[in-house]
């Protein structure tokens, strides 16, 4: 138990301290823009967006930047929270937009550097293109909820608009510099902490094997839905790590073991069985470090349930035909 503890320590220590740099870039330069009032830079580029899809021009710029970085565009949601120009509705569905900005951020870092040599041209491409249509039908659900959810005036506060964010600027630079740095400080200091606990929480509840119950769930699965054994195989050590499920996938497809079908089902069943773990461990705490407890959970679970869904209806789709 205490080699746990300390290895749990470790992994926490460790995570925080890569994540929370690029969380304190995303935050200072935000703000730093805000004080300046430098959005009105970008108004022609994100205001038409954020006017037809009824959020907030700082969401807009979230969104965007999830194209490069999650985390920095998460970073910009917490500014805005923080200076009480988003609501958390609001925050929800800018999370379920940026699901496809995100999955293009790791497009040529993983997809195609690593997924599509290991599965072949033919199979990878398929496999991240699924990828990419999961991920596309989260950021239109996320649309769709925006322009229910944030129409109403009486229930969501009102869009603030570029030119009313831009009236911020009245100060030098070295000002908004100072301004900057402040507000950054205060926010990281309650950010770095519960990421820590909770990144050590999580990675203890890992190392006492409490998930391990979901390789049980497989087998049957694959059975009743006649699947090659190999899935079974496949599913289960994607669970435990991704890039190992996908190298596994990858020998077996190439020695004739399993079919493209069989892998492209594998890999997403893998996802669908590991979801609730890996938004456990992974999603929970950001979210929750970033966005407090009650509102992380919620985004955390809105896109999960997001995920769950059209990875299950992607599997059946790929039973049928």
């Amino acid at each position: 138990m205490q080699e746990e503890i300390f290895s749990s320590l470790w992994y926490a220590a460790e995570h925080t301290a890569k994540i929370v740099p690029i969380i304190a870039i995303g935050i200072l330069a935000t703000s730093f823009a805000v004080n300046l009032g430098l959005m009105k830079k970008l108004d022609r580029f994100v205001e038409p967006f954020s006017k037809r899809v009824k959020i907030n021009i700082l969401s807009a710029l979230s969104v965007v930047t999830c194209a490069f970085s999650t985390t920095a565009g998460y970073a910009i949601l917490v500014e805005g929270l923080n200076r009480k120009i988003i609501s958390e509705r609001e925050v929800i569905v800018t999370t379920l937009i940026s699901s496809f900005p995100s999955v293009l951020s790791h497009l040529f870092t993983f997809f195609i550097p690593v997924v599509i040599p290991i599965l072949g041209l033919f199979t990878g491409t398929i496999y991240v293109c699924l990828i990419g249509l999961a991920a596309l039908l989260k950021s239109c659900i996320g649309i769709l909820l925006a322009m229910c959810w944030l129409k109403n005036g009486k229930k969501q506060r009102a869009l603030m608009p570029l030119s009313d964010i831009n009236k911020i600027k009245a100060v030098s630079k070295r000002e908004a510099l100072n301004m900057s740095v402040k507000s950054t400080y205060k926010l990281l200091k309650r950010i770095a902490l519960i990421m820590f606990v909770t990144l050590f929480l999580v990675s203890l509840i890992f190392k006492l094997n409490m998930f391990n119950y979901f390789s049980a769930v497989l087998e049957p699965i694959t059975n009743v839905l006649g699947l090659e054994s190999e899935v079974v195989l496949i599913c289960a050590t994607k669970i435990v790590n991704s890039y190992a499920g996908i190298v596994l996938a990858g020998s077996l497809l190439n020695n004739g073991l399993i079919s493209t079908k069989g892998v492209l089902i594998a890999l997403l069943l893998g996802n669908v069985v590991s979801f609730s773990a890996r938004f456990f461990r992974h999603s929970l705490p950001l979210h929750i470090s970033m966005f407090g407890p009650r509102l992380g959970s919620k985004t955390v679970i809105v896109n999960a349930v997001a995920t769950l869904v059209i990875d299950a209806i992607l599997i059946l789709f790929l039973l049928i035909i």
